[in-house]
C-alpha cells in the first residue's frame, strides 16, 4: 500500500500537470484571438525575351483533281500553278517549294510554296504575311480559289467541305519542319466520329505536302469537320473542295483552318450575292449547298445552345438573329435564309465551345463559284496580310468590342489608311490585290479579305502574327 506521503506528490503532479494544460488551452485560445503579423513575398519572376526565330508561312499549293494522269486514277494532279503575293517589314522573305510526292504535276507546277523571314534582334516578331490565288477553268475543276499562308501548328480544325455525289475534298498537309510529322485525322459527321482506317499514323516528312482524299475517310458525307493533330514535325492543314453538278463544274475553294472551338466566334466578311428563295427556312438540316448556311460543330459532351447575330457592313440596318441547338458530336448546317444580298459579320454566340464556317454561292450565267468563310482568330494591336491576286478585293473588319476602334491600314510604301469602326459593327476597306498590309489598332478585332465578281467568290482570314517570339515569364524554384 502506498504511503500518504506518495499519494500526495502524485496529486500534486496530476494537479500541477492540469493547470499547465489549462494555462497551455487559455494561451492557445488568446493567440487565436490577436491579429498576427502577415508576412509575404511575391514570387519572383524574370522576363525572358527569346531569341526569335525565323517564322515560316505555308501556302496551300496548287489547286488539284483527281485522275489528271491516266494511269493513276485516284492520284492527284494539278493543272498549273497558284499565283502567290507575300511581304514583310524591313526584310525581303525567302521562299522555297514543299516537296509535293501526292502530285502527279508538282514537278511543273511547283509546290506549296514556304515564306520565312528571320527573326527580328529585339525578339519581338517581323511582320510577315503571303496569300495564294488561283482561277480554273477545267472540265471538272472551275472557280476562284484563294487562300491565306499559314505558320504550321500541332492542332488544327477544317469546318468545310463535302465527300456527296459530285463534291470532292481533298486534305492537304504540308509540313516545313525539319522533323517528320505524324498526323492524325478526326473527322465527324452525320453519324458521329467517324472510325476511318488510316486516318491515324499518316507520315508527312520534312520538307513535303501529304495529300488525303476525304472520300477514303468519310465517303457520302454532306457535312464534315476534320480535326488535324500531329506529334514530332507540325504542319499547316487546309482543305480544297471542288463541286460538279450533274456535269457542269460549280466552284472550287480552299480554305485553311478556322478558329479554335470557343463560346464566342466572329465571321468576319460574308459576302450574300443573292438573297434565299422565297420560303426557304433557317431549319438545322441537310440544306442545299447552294443556299447560304453555316456550318456549326460541337466537340464536347453536351449540346450547345448557338445564337447567330449576321450584322450588314457600313449600315445600321437591325441586325438578323437567328436561335439554334446544336448536337454534340455531330456537324449541324445551319441556312441563312433570312440575309438579303450584302456583306455581313456574323456573331456567334454558343452555351459550348464550337467551331464555325459560313458558306456562300455566286452564279453568273454559265459561270459558279462558292466560298467558305471561317470563324477568324482575334487579332493583337497590329496584324500583317497580303491581299490575294484576284477581282473585287476588299477588307473586312468586324468590332465586337463595346468601344469604337480606330484602326490604321498601311501599305508597303508607307501609305496610311485610317479608319474608324463603330462598336458592334462591321466596315469594309478598299485594298489593292496583290498588295500587302499592316493593320494597326486592331485589339480586339477580326478581319478578312473577299475576292468577289459575278460567278467568282472565294475569302481568306486575317490572322495574328506568329508568337513564337513573344516575352514569357519564368519563376525560379
Amino acid at each position: 500500500m502506498p504511503s500518504k506521503r506518495g499519494v500526495a506528490i502524485t496529486s500534486g503532479r496530476i494537479v500541477t500537470g492540469l493547470v499547465g494544460i489549462g494555462i497551455a488551452a487559455v494561451t492557445i485560445a488568446a493567440a487565436g484571438q490577436l491579429t498576427l503579423p502577415t508576412v509575404e513575398i511575391a514570387p519572383r519572376d524574370i522576363r525572358v525575351t527569346p531569341v526569335a526565330g525565323d517564322q515560316s508561312l505555308v501556302c496551300p499549293g496548287p489547286l488539284l483533281a483527281l485522275a489528271q494522269d491516266a494511269t493513276a486514277a485516284t492520284a492527284a494532279g494539278s493543272f498549273g500553278p497558284a499565283s502567290v503575293d507575300f511581304g514583310a517589314k524591313g526584310v525581303t522573305p525567302t521562299t522555297r517549294d514543299l516537296g509535293a510526292p501526292d502530285n502527279t504535276s508538282g514537278a511543273a507546277d511547283g509546290g506549296p510554296a514556304v515564306i520565312t523571314v528571320p527573326g527580328a534582334t529585339d525578339g519581338s516578331a517581323t511582320p510577315v504575311s503571303g496569300a495564294q490565288s488561283q482561277i480554273a477553268a477545267e472540265a471538272d475543276v472551275a472557280g476562284l480559289a484563294a487562300a491565306t499562308c499559314t505558320p504550321a501548328s500541332a492542332e488544327s480544325w477544317l469546318v468545310g467541305g463535302s465527300s456527296d455525289i459530285g463534291r470532292t475534298t481533298l486534305i492537304l498537309l504540308g509540313n516545313p519542319s525539319a522533323v517528320d510529322a505524324n498526323v492524325t485525322l478526326e473527322v465527324f459527321g452525320a453519324a458521329g466520329r467517324i472510325d476511318a482506317p488510316g486516318a491515324a499514323g499518316i507520315v508527312v516528312a520534312s520538307g513535303t505536302q501529304r495529300v488525303v482524299a476525304l472520300t477514303g475517310l468519310a465517303p457520302n458525307e454532306p457535312t464534315p469537320v476534320v480535326r488535324v493533330t500531329s506529334e514530332g514535325g507540325q504542319v499547316a492543314a487546309a482543305l480544297q473542295q471542288s463541286t460538279v453538278r450533274v456535269l457542269t463544274p460549280g466552284g472550287v475553294e480552299v480554305q485553311g483552318p478556322t478558329a479554335a472551338p470557343a463560346t464566342d466566334l466572329v465571321v468576319p466578311g460574308l459576302v450574300v450575292s443573292a438573297p434565299a428563295a422565297p420560303g426557304a427556312s433557317s431549319d438545322i438540316a441537310s440544306v442545299d449547298d447552294r443556299a447560304t448556311a453555316l456550318r456549326l460543330f460541337a466537340p464536347g459532351a453536351e449540346a450547345a445552345d448557338v445564337v447567330i447575330t449576321a450584322t450588314r457592313e457600313n449600315s445600321k440596318d437591325e441586325p438578323i438573329v437567328v436561335d439554334a441547338t446544336i448536337q454534340p458530336g455531330v456537324p449541324g448546317e445551319i441556312a441563312l435564309a433570312g440575309l438579303p444580298a450584302g456583306e455581313f459579320s456574323l456573331e456567334i454566340t454558343s452555351t459550348e465551345p464550337v467551331v464555325a464556317a459560313a458558306r456562300s454561292n455566286s452564279r453568273s450565267g454559265a459561270l459558279e463559284d462558292f466560298a467558305w468563310f471561317g470563324a477568324a482568330p482575334v487579332l493583337d494591336d497590329a496584324a500583317a496580310f497580303t491581299v490575294p491576286t484576284g477581282p473585287g478585293q476588299k477588307l473586312h473588319v468586324f468590332n465586337p468590342t463595346g468601344s469604337e476602334a480606330a484602326v490604321t491600314l498601311t501599305d508597303a510604301d508607307g501609305t496610311k489608311t485610317e479608319a474608324k469602326v463603330a462598336a458592334g459593327a462591321g466596315a469594309t476597306i478598299g485594298v489593292a490585290a496583290g498588295q500587302s498590309y499592316v493593320l494597326e489598332g486592331a485589339d480586339g478585332l477580326h478581319a478578312s479579305i473577299s475576292l468577289a465578281a459575278p460567278g467568282r467568290l472565294t475569302s481568306s482570314p486575317v490572322v495574328p502574327p506568329n508568337p513564337l517570339a513573344a516575352p514569357i515569364s519564368v519563376y525560379p524554384r
